[in-house]
């Protein structure tokens, strides 16, 4: 009897999720992982996008993905913050200046990451 086996492909937004857990977890903070558009209304081309949820600093990390032009989320960022939340956008570092021209002027912050050696690294926090 042959069996299939279907392996699916780990993304970077799958690397930087885990890694952002990670460091919620070393901090000893809650933190779960869910779809952005479960926060709130959000325009439908976010539908894809994750975010990462702290429960002690209210913070909302949202993951951008590759083909999401980052004045897309800008909509989301306002939402956000009008909840409450502190919204902070992951961004790959090549993508770092094109996210600070989409959502300059807006209520969160950017941080830049990469990999190095096979492992995510996170720059530091910028504003818009």
């Amino acid at each position: 009897m042959a069996v299939a086996v279907q392996e699916s492909a780990i993304t970077d937004v799958d690397r930087v999720a885990a890694a952002t857990l990670d460091v919620y977890a070393r901090c000893h903070d809650l933190a779960v992982q869910m779809p952005l558009v479960e926060l709130g209304t959000m325009p439908s081309d976010l539908g894809t996008l994750r975010a990462i949820v702290g429960s002690n600093d209210h913070t909302v990390e949202i993951i951008l993905d590759a083909g999401i032009d980052p004045a897309a989320v800008a909509p989301a960022v306002w939402v956000l913050s009008d909840k409450g939340y502190q919204p902070v956008v992951l961004v790959s570092l090549d993508r770092l200046g094109q996210a600070h021209d989409g959502l300059r002027g807006t209520p969160c912050r950017l941080q830049g990451w990469w990999v190095s050696n096979g492992i995510v690294v996170f720059g530091a926090p910028e504003s818009t």
